[in-house]
């Protein structure tokens, strides 16, 4: 950008942007624009050559006003940059451009991008169990589905990479950090919070119907800026919506679970009027799967094992860390979403209280095999019960001892019927307008549920429990003639049952 002078309050600067080849891949409605994120770094360089000693790795009220297009032909662009410097030390930037008026024919700047480099203020980071998996049921996009129909950005560009989880609560992604930026920029790769932006606008699509661009934050802080060649994962956190407009917090880790940037009130809307269409595969009711067991219970958190990122581990205590390295190594990912989901289980029963560190969460009994929710210093004051299968990984608790199992339907189970159902249940099961492989795996759903809530083994609970009742969403249970009600959740092909007995 050539040399930069000293900037003492108030400085009109003439930038020339280097028109990257790779931004011909950063395409709206077939026009190349300079992304936001770069204008950022731009507006950074600016004010860090030019204002010794003011840091720019938090900024505040950024604002994406309007697109700045890259016209193809030219190797560079020339852009203005307004810098003035507050009486409380705060710098405000603007990265503009010259626009002559049809009738007048006078110039005057047209701003793109302002932004505010200042201190933010503290922030309470996100525990690192909340990120680290996703929460729910999860719509899984391949990220080479993201951009073919969703974000239609160039390969430049493609940098969330796997599959991006959306779930009710948010979103979790891998990010790669490619090699096409300048030089050592101030705020680290802009790749990064860019593609986080795709994740965000792909939950956008999801959740609300329609494709939403960013159009500025509240507050961004950057811990330790993210370097090319890396890679990094998003949680995208939604916070509610507001006349049109989505409102996202993004958290930005490394492999190793530090907290990179992040990036609080992201403001989304759809700046394309509704011409932009959303695919309709990817578009939901917003109906809750699990609905049946949240209206039954105290609590319950459910992981996608595949949505696990690599630095769950740290969550663990040391006792939990010594026991899940004892399980089997194929099975340690099942282990730690059951441990990952009994931690966000403990926030939603103790509300208060809960340490931000998941590593003060006790959730493995000094027993070594049965769950807990105890935290740091405290006794247990809730029931929880645990289950996990090859997707999913479920906790659940509440105020009186509660029994979990969540199953993928399998047809083994017929082939066992003979084992743990009595005639009457066979005969049921036989019956049901469910069909029989669907009312098999309630039957062992809901005893495998009775023998975590009695604590008795399952081979004891096939005689002394039985089925009486099987519906779609619930059963009814006899536990030595007293009859308590089973509650069920399908979901895809897999069964989530919950068993809670008052006074048991």
């Amino acid at each position: 950008m050539g040399d930069i002078p000293e900037i003492k309050n108030l400085m009109r600067l003439v930038l020339k942007l280097r028109n990257h080849p790779y931004l011909a891949d950063h395409r709206v409605e077939g026009q190349a624009v300079y992304p936001a994120v770069e204008s950022l770094e731009r507006l950074a360089e600016t004010v860090a050559a030019g204002c010794p000693g003011k840091k720019v790795l938090n900024s505040r009220n950024a604002e994406f006003l309007r697109f700045l297009e890259l016209p193809a032909a030219k190797p560079e662009i020339e852009v203005i940059a307004d810098i003035e410097v507050k009486g409380n030390g705060a710098v405000a930037a603007a990265l503009g451009t010259f626009a002559q008026a049809s009738r007048t024919g006078i110039s005057r700047v047209r701003d793109h991008v302002r932004v505010t480099f200042a201190d933010i203020g503290a922030f309470v980071p996100l525990p690192l169990d909340s990120a680290c998996a996703a929460e729910g049921i999860c719509c899984q996009v391949p990220a080479e589905r993201l951009y073919a129909e969703m974000v239609p950005f160039g390969p430049s560009f493609q940098n969330a990479v796997g599959t991006v989880f959306l779930f009710n609560d948010g979103a979790v992604a891998a990010i790669k950090a490619p090699h096409h930026e300048t030089l050592n920029p101030p705020l680290g790769s802009p790749f990064v919070l860019d593609a986080a932006f795709h994740v965000a606008c792909a939950w956008g699509q999801r959740y609300s119907g329609y494709i939403a661009f960013p159009v500025g934050y509240t507050g961004r802080t950057i811990i330790h800026p993210t370097v090319a060649g890396e890679s990094y994962f998003c949680r995208v956190l939604p916070g509610g919506k507001e006349k049109g407009t989505l409102n996202f917090d993004i958290w930005i880790y490394d492999r190793n679970g530090a907290l990179r940037e992040a990036a609080f009130g992201v403001r989304m809307k759809d700046v394309f009027k509704g011409k932009m269409p959303v695919p309709d595969w990817v578009k939901t009711a917003g109906q809750d799967d699990l609905r049946a067991i949240r209206g039954k219970i105290q609590g319950v958190s459910v992981v996608e094992l595949a949505s696990i990122l690599p630095f769950a581990e740290k969550i663990l205590s040391p006792h939990e860390l010594e026991v899940v390295n004892r399980r089997h190594p194929g099975k340690r990912s099942r282990h730690r979403g059951a441990r990952i989901a009994l931690k966000r289980l403990s926030r939603i029963l103790y509300k208060t209280g809960v340490p931000v560190d998941p590593a003060l969460i006790e959730t493995i009994a000094p027993d070594g095999i049965h769950p807990a929710c105890i935290l740091s210093g405290n006794e247990q004051k809730f029931y929880c019960s645990a289950s996990h299968d090859d997707r999913f990984a479920v906790a659940v608790g509440g105020r009186h001892p509660i029994g979990v199992d969540v199953e993928r339907l399998n047809g083994n189970l017929l082939k066992g019927a003979y084992i743990y159902m009595t005639s009457s249940e066979q005969a049921l099961c036989a019956r049901s307008s469910l069909g029989h492989e669907q009312a098999a795996i309630r039957v062992w759903t809901a005893k495998e549920c009775a023998a975590k809530v009695l604590d008795i083994p399952i081979a004891v609970m096939w005689s002394r429990v039985e089925l009486k009742e099987i519906k779609e969403d619930r059963s009814i249970v006899s536990i030595e003639g007293r009859a308590v009600e089973a509650v069920h959740a399908a979901v895809d092909d897999h069964l989530f049952t919950v068993l809670e007995i008052p006074g048991a």
